[in-house]
């Protein structure tokens, strides 16, 4: 690929059976957490023992979520597309600021942490940059890096990054994943979601999984 045909000119799209799936319906979920972060997160909220519970739960499967997502970009897909679009400058300077704005989201992760263990003094401004530089992380990934992942890697290194996902991921994980990411959506959206698993995990999804998951208050 050259620079010249380097995708990145608009959104990427998807649809049922396409690779980015899981990735964009991650960024909306991700979206959707920081959104009910930023309404629950008072020190009010905090301060009453249910209320912080239910956000406490809420941003520790966010946290989780988000650091498991951008470990899996760092370990088997970055690295993948590096290799691949060697010869591309504009792909080397997307994908080293991919790398940049990960590196600005951990000190964040960490400030969210320590503002709610002293009663969310500080939440509002940390939560505000949160959500600033993590959504413009995602609309910059969504608009350079995604599309490079539909056009630059074949049918066999997309599949050689799942299987690598897929060992380095949980059981314990996966059943958290999914109704996380289906949260919210309606029933088209979740179709095409559980379009990603083999049908006898998405029993186990609609039996098991989703239950105990919408089984607990978040935010």
């Amino acid at each position: 690929m050259t620079n010249n045909a380097l995708p990145g000119t608009g959104a990427a799209k998807y649809g049922p059976g396409d690779r980015l799936i899981a990735m964009q319906a991650a960024h909306d979920a991700f979206r959707r957490d920081l959104e009910r972060m930023a309404r629950a997160a008072s020190p009010a909220n905090l301060r009453d023992p249910k209320r912080r519970q239910s956000i406490l739960n809420g941003w520790a499967v966010f946290e989780n979520q988000l650091l498991i997502h951008h470990k899996h970009e760092d370990r088997f897909l970055w690295p993948r597309l590096r290799q691949r679009l060697a010869g591309s400058s504009a792909a080397q300077s997307t994908l080293d600021a991919m790398d940049a704005e990960h590196a600005l989201i951990d000190p964040l992760l960490e400030a969210v942490n320590h503002s709610f263990a002293h009663g969310g003094e500080g939440a509002g401004a940390v939560i505000e940059e949160m959500t600033d530089k993590l959504g413009g992380h995602l609309e910059h990934e969504e608009r350079e890096a995604m599309p490079m992942i539909g056009e630059a890697l074949s049918d066999a290194e997309w599949k050689a990054v799942v299987s690598d996902i897929r060992k380095a991921t949980k059981l314990s994980s996966a059943a958290q994943f999914m109704p996380w990411l289906s949260e919210g959506v309606d029933a088209e959206g979740e179709k095409t979601i559980l379009s990603i698993m083999p049908p006898p995990a998405r029993v186990v999804y609609r039996r098991i999984w989703k239950p105990k998951y919408t089984n607990v208050e978040r935010w």
